[in-house]
């Protein structure tokens, strides 16, 4: 799917890598240390799959929202492990809300990754990608 695996030719195989290692750090460290890197790849995955063919309206509305849950749990872990939130208003947060630092299930994590299989039988060549430098993983 990819002759290289680092950010200059980031492409399929890659993104069902990443997609599991996100869930991974979420699952091992309750996001302690997510960063701009994994919300590009979240913001990339969203825009890649959702405006493709290779998923239905439905399917895009599902991954859709998926990314945002992991995304927005993500944020609120980078604002708690960098202090940028009081833990009072981290636990009124964490109480009124679905979201936690870290969205530890595989249910959502697995619906990405199928989206990915999806996408891939649709697109079987390598796909262009331009790198960014900002992105270190």
């Amino acid at each position: 799917m990819c002759q290289k695996e680092d950010n200059l030719t980031f492409c399929k195989g890659s993104y069902y890598d990443r997609s599991k290692n996100c869930a991974g750090r979420a699952q091992n460290n309750g996001n302690a240390n997510w960063d701009s890197g994994f919300e590009f790849f979240c913001d990339f995955l969203q825009s890649t799959l959702c405006n493709s063919d290779a998923l239905n309206h439905e399917e895009k509305a599902h991954v859709s929202s998926a990314l945002q849950r992991i995304k927005s749990a993500g944020q609120l872990a980078l604002r708690f492990y960098d202090s940028e939130i009081p833990d009072e208003e981290f636990e009124h947060e964490i109480e009124n809300s679905l979201d936690t630092t870290a969205y530890l299930d595989d249910d959502l994590y697995d619906l990405i990754c199928d989206a990915i299989g999806a996408f891939y039988v649709k697109n079987p060549t390598p796909i262009p990608y331009e790198p960014n430098p900002d992105i270190y993983r």
